[in-house]
């Protein structure tokens, strides 16, 4: 690899840094919202919409979070080629949280009331989840480095739609000065497709542009070999 190389990947990496904690800190806060459906077991923290399904939320919340959490390392060190050991068994755990949270995602979607639209999201949310993550699992078992990278950060951008769906909505609440009613269906309904479709959207161009620019600098360091 020419010096050009090493910098613009030392660049990259630095880079980074600021959206792994931007990431990380979206992440506690979403961890802080939900957390007293874990330290508190009951109907009144549960709400009578969740209570019957509550086994659903449960795994879909920690398997969630479980993909969120380890997702955030793995990013870290697949993009800085870091792929040893640990990187490994990280990444068995981040597939065993999809599974678990994308298991919850699917009876969710298929029991809760309301709106079609909203339960509709819910479970493409779940496929999209499990598509993704299932190409990058495929990917890395056929030893297509390059795809199983490109298709992890399309896995990472549907995980963390937990956190885009609650960030967003909390938003758009806000500024919009939605309390509760008919207004307040709407949002939800927009966010169950939103939370996951436009990221999905968003981070295809800059995955093809990393691409591209990979092919770039391959090329560039072969014209630099002396023949």
């Amino acid at each position: 690899m020419n010096v050009a190389a090493v910098a613009r990947a030392r660049d990259s990496h630095l880079l980074l840094v600021p959206v792994l904690v931007i990431l990380a800190a979206a992440l506690l806060w979403f961890i802080h919202q939900k957390l007293h459906y874990l330290t508190d077991y009951s109907l009144r923290s549960y709400t009578e919409y969740f209570w019957p399904r509550r086994a659903g939320l449960i795994s879909h919340l920690l398997g969630g979070s479980l993909a969120i959490s380890t997702g955030l390392v793995q990013i870290w060190l697949g993009l800085t080629s870091r792929t040893g050991r640990l990187h490994r068994s990280l990444g068995k755990l981040y597939a065993a949280g999809v599974a678990i949270g994308s298991l919850g995602g699917f009876y969710l979607a298929l029991t809760i009331p309301g709106h079609l639209a909203y339960s509709a999201g819910l479970f493409m949310l779940a496929v999209a989840w499990v598509v993704t993550t299932g190409m990058a699992l495929y990917s890395i078992g056929t030893r297509r480095l390059e795809q199983h990278r490109e298709w992890m950060l399309r896995s990472y951008t549907v995980t963390f739609a937990f956190v885009t769906y609650r960030l967003v909505g909390a938003a758009l609440r806000r500024w919009l000065h939605m309390t509760d009613g008919p207004d307040l269906d709407e949002v939800d309904n927009l966010m169950a497709w939103a939370c996951w479709a436009v990221p999905l959207l968003l981070a295809e161009p800059l995955i093809q542009l990393r691409a591209m620019r990979r092919r770039s600098t391959g090329r560039l360091s072969q014209k630099s070999v002396p023949a």
